[in-house]
């Protein structure tokens, strides 16, 4: 039964999306930890570089998961035949792709995959996709929490099967097939806890209104992720199997920090939808969700900057420490990337998909010849993560432009700067205390980063009033209903 998403506490389904997040985060780190050591880097590099094909294929399904999730969150719409409209296109993608595969398997040389991996690709596509189009149409019903909880649950399934196969020796493949298994369970799990059927009443007008959303929605979703992906496409391309090792264990590093924006993003969709539908106010919402998108990405970036090198050896080894830079480099990105995440959620919930498509579209067609050639004539690697920051500056530039237009003005809230000012003062200290700590082994490493970590947020309850409010009236209430919750139990 769908809830009124009008109504959606935005602060607790933030909290308990992010609680969602990170053990999804830790599970996922924990994961390429060990396969980065079981691997290595060239070994690492070939799943990420066949995942990349896999995902990228996806990102059709979850443009259309995105359109269900808009469409099911405005108040009094019908979830059923939206949910029929979904199903039928996931399978006829599937069929669709499957088939092309075949036939350029047999008659062309065109896939640099094996067999076996090009099937464990097509599963995952089928698993994935479904997954998607189910876990995003029960966000929209006004679960948006529920739903990254659902993709937690996948994550510890996922692992649980990637892990046996991965010391079997099936490295690539059993890491795809692994996957795909631990997907479709989810997915099913998903379906019965909506307790949506399928309905063909009103299918035809159905599946127009989804069009009108997902025209926009769905080639949106693929330039997004193919611009992301395009980075390890051309590493690979320009630098080798062991640079893509670097940028994506790299990735992972951060990637909390993206959890973070994407949780908070995730209830804000629900809820502008709900509001828009009924003609209210959302720029306060959108407000305080940029106030706290870059919680983490600030702190994590001054870490990264202080001890690059170290981070890399302690986490995946000690090949990996030359992929220090390429750290730096990431993390640097993903702070333009990252304060995107509200206003594009934003734009999309208020049914303006248009906007984001044309941005991202813009974003691509910039970054590719530019990473092209950063990555030819000058580094491989670096040259291609250098078009990404200049591309990510522009693109956050672009979406203050559109607030301003469209969202009633440029949004940097003063939590903003707070929490930079915090990650310097953090900096400062940890950069003050490393000469004096050994780095070559992982325990005082750790605990130079629990320093760091206990010094910025230290620092940001001193100087951020309303940081000290939001903790009072989101944190401690839900501790308190945890606390209910263990008493009555």
């Amino acid at each position: 039964m769908a809830e009124n998403t009008a109504e959606l506490d935005l602060g607790s389904e933030a909290l308990s999306s992010v609680v969602a997040k990170f053990t999804m985060s830790g599970l996922g780190f924990v994961g390429v930890v060990l396969f980065a050591r079981v691997l290595g880097p060239a070994g690492t590099g070939r799943y990420y570089f066949a995942l990349a094909i896999a995902l990228l294929l996806v990102r059709v399904d979850a443009g259309v998961g995105i359109a269900l999730k808009k469409r099911v969150s405005e108040v009094g719409s019908d979830p059923r035949p939206y949910l029929t409209v979904g199903l039928a296109f996931h399978f006829a993608w599937v069929i669709l792709v499957a088939t092309t595969t075949l036939v350029v398997a047999y008659y062309t040389p065109f896939l640099p995959m094996t067999p076996l991996v090009v099937s464990a690709v097509i599963s995952v596509l089928a698993t994935v996709g479904l997954f998607q189009i189910l876990n995003r149409f029960y966000a929209g019903l006004g679960y948006p929490s529920r739903s990254l909880w659902a993709d937690t649950i996948r994550s510890v399934l996922t692992l649980g099967f990637q892990l046996p196969l991965l010391f079997a020796g099936y490295e690539t493949f059993g890491l795809l097939a692994g996957l795909a298994a631990g997907t479709f369970i989810t997915a099913i799990g998903v379906s019965a806890a909506a307790g949506i059927r399928p309905g063909l009443k009103g299918f035809r007008n159905t599946g127009e209104d989804l069009f009108v959303f997902a025209r926009y929605s769905v080639p949106t979703a693929v330039v997004e992720d193919f611009y992301k992906r395009v980075d390890v496409i051309l590493i690979g391309f320009f630098a080798g199997d062991a640079a893509v090792g670097f940028y994506e264990t790299a990735l992972r590093i951060v990637t909390p920090a993206q959890q973070l924006s994407g949780s908070i993003s995730n209830a804000l969709g629900v809820k502008v939808s709900g509001l828009t539908s009924l003609g209210q106010e959302i720029r306060g919402d959108i407000v305080n969700t940029v106030a706290y998108s870059g919680l983490l990405i600030l702190p994590m970036f001054f870490g990264a900057l202080a001890m690059p090198a170290a981070l890399m050896r302690t986490f995946f080894g000690s090949s990996f420490g030359v992929g220090g830079p390429a750290l730096v480099g990431v993390a640097s990105f993903f702070i333009f990337y990252i304060y995107q995440d509200p206003f594009a959620t934003a734009l999309e919930g208020s049914d303006r998909p248009q906007f984001v498509f044309w941005l991202r579209t813009a974003a691509l067609l910039i970054h590719l010849p530019l990473a092209v050639i950063l990555g030819y004539y000058w580094d491989g690697l670096l040259g291609v993560i250098v078009a990404t920051i200049s591309v990510e500056v522009l693109l956050f530039i672009a979406y203050q432009y559109v607030s301003e237009r469209n969202l009633g003005g440029v949004i940097l809230p003063r939590p903003i700067w707070a929490q930079l000012g915090s990650a310097v003062l953090m900096y400062v200290a940890v950069i003050a205390i490393r000469p004096l700590i050994s780095l070559s082994w992982w325990l005082p490493v750790v605990g130079l980063v629990a320093f760091g970590a206990a010094t910025y947020f230290a620092t940001l309850t001193a100087l951020s009033s309303h940081f000290r409010v939001t903790i009072g009236n989101v944190l401690l209430p839900a501790l308190r209903r945890t606390e209910q919750r263990i008493d009555e139990f």
